[in-house]
């Protein structure tokens, strides 16, 4: 019944996928040799079990069959060398000459078995490992993709690690890189990064060649303890390439890049912000003061701020004269005028354009222009990778030169960044004793911006011309909001990040003399410098006509900035490898290590403009000496000295236990607490293995994995914090008090500070069924932040800052898993895998508790709660007279004299003549306490912002040299409480409004809107909307990350040209997405309001040659 089932599956499979070639068991002959002969024959793997569905082919032809349910098939014009394939076996040849019958065995692909993993401090075999170790390979998370950042390329590719990002413009994306959720209070949950051995940074990372990238290897649980003090978040292991045995290859990777906009936050146009401005000044007039019910009372204070409090005079065209315009309104007198039977509110309202003369000065207005037409567009990005790599029994080496150029959407400056790299790794085995390894690298990455950002000008709603008659920038606001002029003229920031790295390794093989055993010597060196420059030049903007009406960044100023970093890490380490009677394998490693860091850093400054306007020179001496020029600067270093061991025991590839340890010694803690041990003890049990289960044939593998032990931190510490700073200033003294120099201790410091410190728990699963084609791993663990940096709270008679303690203490808990399925069906080849992982943190111990929190984001940590909390207040609908707001008032406002509000009242006051209080239209809070009044008592835990049930899932396939591969990336639980100037109307007033609200808000006549009614006035609108249920919104979202479609040409094809491959493909990146957002912003933003950049959508095309 299993192997009818299976074969049926395979059969519609087939069919779909095949239909005009391929029929199960049933010969496709496409190309007719008409001297071959029939074949028959069965296919079997190493155990007797027929392979169903293998592929049997004549090589070089596409005359082929798949081998029916009991394995056996008939290749009938078979002439040449038999091919015979399958999922996790090798491939064979067979050449027929004058056989009639062949039978094959498939052997499994050891590949699948012994694919090596690269873990801390060396290698083991994927199928040996105890913990929680995840590796991806380079080609599966950077092929083919436009990204040129890699931190953004594995944004969901391995379960566990999430990454976020704020923004996709290129230089700028503010990525961040987690393990398995939150650690500590103080924000240092940031893996460790190691780059080929060397201790790393995320910048660093995001400055490689993703080319360049072997694999990475994620340390998830407490096998990370290995790398001792800063291991607490988990580690990340970067290896780059080396050459693979075989003669030189010379291989290209090339492609383009359009860049277009992805989701932009839907805000009003022009003519729709006019009109919800008209409507949020009426109501206020209609329930404010007394007296301001006239609606022309509207018009007026429109009008004046449009006009910018100027005098109303207007270009006749009848007369040709700039003269008093009576169609326009007078600020000065309030007098309301007609303009063609309206005012000039009502003109642009109507879409035309006016010009005015404000005394010397022509002013123009017109409805119809867009900031986004002028600020985003299309843009062009490339990259390029040249290498050479190759290898013989003595010398292995692999060296590329590469470069990328990624643009952002601003089309009205230079936005992006540049990279450029070179490397070189290469090992050569002197002698059967002696090996030499080293790897070099130099990486330079360029962010260029303009110095002038976007600002405001995205949302200001934008009534005037970007530029004037002429072309010049046009004021605004004495061009505060006109952010075109300083984007063109205002100067540039320039930030370069350049990193050379090296290391050499020499192994001494001693098996000669003691069977598996090896010394190794090992020295790291990187030096990394930072340097940026902040040009700000003066800024002039016009009139319509030209004259000039106001400068901005005067007189401008010029800002320099060098920090270096030298990081030299020396290290010895003794290996040893040996299996006794071919089931007792024993592998240890003993080592230590030496790593220093300094770094130093200069900043110079000069305020007063130019020596020489328009040069573009910007060198500090061509600047202006004045008196607001600065100069500063720092340097300090710290070290780490490490031992280190680790002894791993298998029998018969059925029961392990490895243990490993690490002490570190740190110099940023003092000297009774400087050195902590970390450890990790962990095992598994292979029950595939057991006679129990061995026999049963669908079964390929089951390992039960468990791990613990303790990771550590030091990173919420600075390089001198053991140590308080004597600040100088001046303070009163005397009976006739009088300036006195003092001095003053900055802050206490405690000797008995010592390292964050998590125990951790891991079990986990894995599972591969059906031939090693459906592979499962699951995960559960537990960790916990026992010594968790805190600072105490004091009496303030102590007269300083009290020191971080180690008192807090924080638990997380989550789960992972993943699962993957391999097949081929005919000539067909295809995968689909997932996987989803959550994670949670829970505060267990806070110093000085509080127990009611405050309304917001992570404005109060509690006990009990997650570490990234939303407390709001709760709400229950709109009010819908005036008699429900002043019976609210009465119940929950007044106390029990009427004299007063209530202790810790909230509520605006009812007064008459205060337009935030509370009306027909207004949000109902609810007092959750039930206290009878409404307090910061009445709000409640809504969720946190940590994204939660991330999962990744990707499905891909290759047929006859084409291949489609699809990657769909996402977060199943988070909760965003938006900020910024448009999360709800009218917070700033002088913005375009998000169209979310448009025709959706409370009125007399729409009692039943989804929103407040419209006000200006900013506090009744925070009222409405800030910290309060409804403002919360569920982000859970699906993005297509990435999208292939390649063709690679045949070998006969190209092999004439001396190529060995020759691949071309599009694919695209961030194409589309699904999203429970409301407010009409991408699901990556955060919680933020104001992002200038929308997220982008990128399109490749790009080519792979092998020479």
């Amino acid at each position: 019944m299993r192997k009818k089932f299976i074969f049926a599956a395979a059969l519609c499979l087939t069919t779909l996928s095949l239909t005009d070639n391929i029929n199960a068991a049933v010969q496709i002959t496409q190309e007719v040799q008409q001297d071959g002969r029939t074949i028959r024959g069965t296919v079997i793997d190493n155990t007797g079990e027929p392979v169903i569905g293998a592929n049997v082919t004549i090589k070089g032809t596409t005359n082929g069959v798949i081998t029916d349910i009991d394995g056996n098939f008939i290749l009938n014009n078979a002439k040449g060398t038999l091919v015979v394939s399958f999922v996790g076996y090798k491939t064979q040849e067979i050449p027929i000459t004058n056989k009639t019958t062949i039978n094959v065995t498939l052997q499994e692909d050891s590949e699948l078995l012994d694919e090596v993993v690269v873990v801390g401090y060396g290698t083991q075999k994927k199928a040996s490992l105890t913990s929680a170790i995840t590796q991806i390979k380079g080609e599966e998370a950077f092929a083919n993709k436009g990204i040129s950042n890699a931190t953004v390329a594995l944004q969901g590719e391995v379960p566990g690690l999430v990454i976020t990002r704020t923004s996709s413009r290129p230089g700028s994306e503010n990525a961040a890189m987690k393990i398995r959720g939150d650690i500590s209070i103080n924000g240092n949950s940031s893996p460790l990064i190691i780059i080929d051995g060397m201790s790393g940074s995320l910048d660093e990372l995001n400055a490689m060649n993703p080319n360049d990238i072997e694999n990475i290897s994620v340390l998830k649980d407490a096998s990370a303890a290995i790398y001792g003090a800063r291991s607490a978040a988990g580690v990340v292991l970067v290896t780059t390439k080396r050459g693979k045995k075989g003669k030189a290859q010379i291989a290209y990777s090339g492609s383009i890049s359009r860049t277009t906009n992805g989701i932009q936050p839907p805000l009003t146009d022009n003519r729709q912000w006019l009109d919800m401005f008209f409507e949020a000044q009426y109501w206020d007039a209609n329930y404010g003061t007394p007296g301001m019910l006239d609606p022309r009372q509207t018009y007026q204070n429109v009008n004046y701020w449009i006009l910018g409090g100027g005098k109303a005079t207007a270009w006749n065209p009848e007369t040709g004269k700039w003269e008093d315009d009576p169609t326009i309104i007078d600020p000065n007198t309030g007098a309301i005028m007609s303009y063609g039977g309206s005012n000039l509110f009502d003109a642009l309202r109507a879409g035309k354009v006016v010009t005015i003369a404000d005394g010397s000065k022509i002013k123009r207005w017109d409805p119809n222009v867009y900031m986004e037409d002028y600020l985003y567009g299309q843009a062009t990005s490339h990259k390029h990778t040249v290498t050479i790599s190759g290898a013989d029994d003595k010398f292995n080496y692999y060296a590329s030169l590469g470069f990328s150029d990624s643009q952002s959407q601003l089309k009205v400056a230079d936005d992006g960044e540049k990279k450029y790299s070179a490397r070189l790794n290469a090992d050569y085995q002197a002698n059967e004793l002696l090996k030499f390894s080293t790897s070099m690298a130099y990486e330079k990455r360029d962010i260029s911006t303009p110095s002038t950002d976007v600002g405001t000008g995205w949302m200001d709603p934008w009534l005037w011309p970007i530029l004037n008659m002429n072309g010049d920038p046009y004021d605004t606001f004495s061009g505060s909001r006109n952010p075109i002029g300083g984007l063109l003229y205002g100067g540039r920031i320039d930030n370069s990040l350049t990193t050379f790295r090296g290391d050499m390794k020499i192994t001494l093989d001693l098996s000669k003399w003691v069977k598996g055993l090896s010394l190794v010597a090992s020295g790291n060196y990187k030096l990394a410098q930072r340097n940026k420059t902040e040009v700000k030049n003066e800024v002039t903007y016009y009139d319509w006509i030209g004259t000039v009406n106001g400068s901005k960044n005067g007189p401008g100023s010029l800002n320099e900035s060098v920090e270096k970093w030298e990081n030299v890490t020396l290290g010895g380490f003794a290996n040893y490898e040996r299996t006794f009677a071919n089931v007792h394998s024993i592998s240890a490693m003993i080592g230590m290590t030496a790593e220093q860091e300094t770094s130093k850093k200069v900043v110079a400054a000069r305020n007063m403009g130019p020596m020489y306007p328009g040069s573009g020179l910007t060198d500090l001496n061509v600047w202006i000496t004045g008196d607001n020029n600065t100069a500063e600067g720092g340097q300090g270093s710290w070290g780490f000295v490490s031992y280190m061991g680790r002894l791993n025991y298998i029998y018969d590839d059925k029961y392990s236990v490895e243990v490993l340890g690490r002490r570190d010694g740190s110099s940023k803690l003092d000297k009774s607490q400087r050195w902590q041990n970390f450890y990790s003890v962990s095992g598994f049990w292979r029950l595939s293995r057991e006679n129990f289960l061995k026999d049963i044939p669908w079964l390929s593998d089951l390992k039960v994995r468990y791990n613990y032990g303790k990771t550590g931190s030091v990173e919420g510490i600075s390089n001198y914090e053991r140590f308080s700073e004597i600040k100088t200033g001046t303070a009163l003294f005397g009976i006739t008090p009088t300036q006195h120099t003092s001095l003053w201790v900055d802050g206490m410091r405690s000797a008995d500070r010592t390292w964050e410190t998590l125990n951790s728990h891991n079990i986990g699963m894995d599972v591969a069924v059906l031939n090693n084609r459906l592979r499962a791993t699951m995960e559960y663990f537990i960790k916990t932040n026992d010594g968790m940096f805190i600072t105490t709270s004091y009496p303030a008679v102590l007269g300083a800052g009290a020191p971080k303690l180690n008192d807090g203490k924080l638990r997380a808990k989550g789960w992972e898993i993943a699962l993957n399925w391999n097949d081929q069906i005919g000539q067909v080849k295809y995968n689909i895998g997932g996987s989803l992982s959550d994670a949670w943190t829970k505060l267990l111990t806070l110093p000085n508790n509080e127990e009611i929190p405050q309304p917001g984001y992570n404005s109060k940590r509690l006990v009990g709660k997650p570490l990234n909390a939303i407390y709001v207040y709760q709400t229950d609908g709109l009010f819908q007279t005036q008699e429900e707001v002043d019976a609210f008032y009465e119940m929950f406002y007044w106390n029990a004299d009427h004299t007063g509000p209530k202790a810790g009242n909230i509520l605006p006051a009812p007064s008459e003549t205060n337009l935030e209080r509370l009306r027909p239209g207004a949000r109902r809070y609810v007092d959750l306490d039930g206290d009878g009044a409404i307090t910061n008592k009445d709000i409640y835990y809504a969720g946190e912002t940590s994204p939660r049930l991330t999962f990744g899932f990707k499905a891909g396939l290759e047929w006859k040299g084409i291949d489609v591969s699809a990657f769909f990336q996402g977060v199943g639980k988070q909760v965003i409480l938006r900020g910024g100037s448009v999360y709800a109307p009218f917070v700033v007033n002088y913005v375009r409004q998000n169209y979310t609200f448009m025709g959706k808000t409370w009125a007399p006549d729409h009692t039943n809107a989804e929103y407040p009614i419209l006000s200006r006035n900013q506090n009744f609108n925070k009222f409405n909307y800030n910290n309060i249920d409804a403002s919360v919104q569920k982000n859970r979202y699906i993005r297509l990350k990435s999208l292939v479609v390649g063709y690679s040409l045949p070998k006969q094809w190209i092999a004439k040209a001396g190529l060995n491959k020759l691949r071309v493909y599009f694919s695209g990146d961030d194409l589309w997405e699904w999203t429970k957002i409301k407010d009409g912003y991408d699901p990556e933003n955060g919680e933020g309001g104001n992002t200038t950049f929308p997220f982008s959508r990128l399109l490749t095309f790009g080519i792979d040659v092998t020479f």
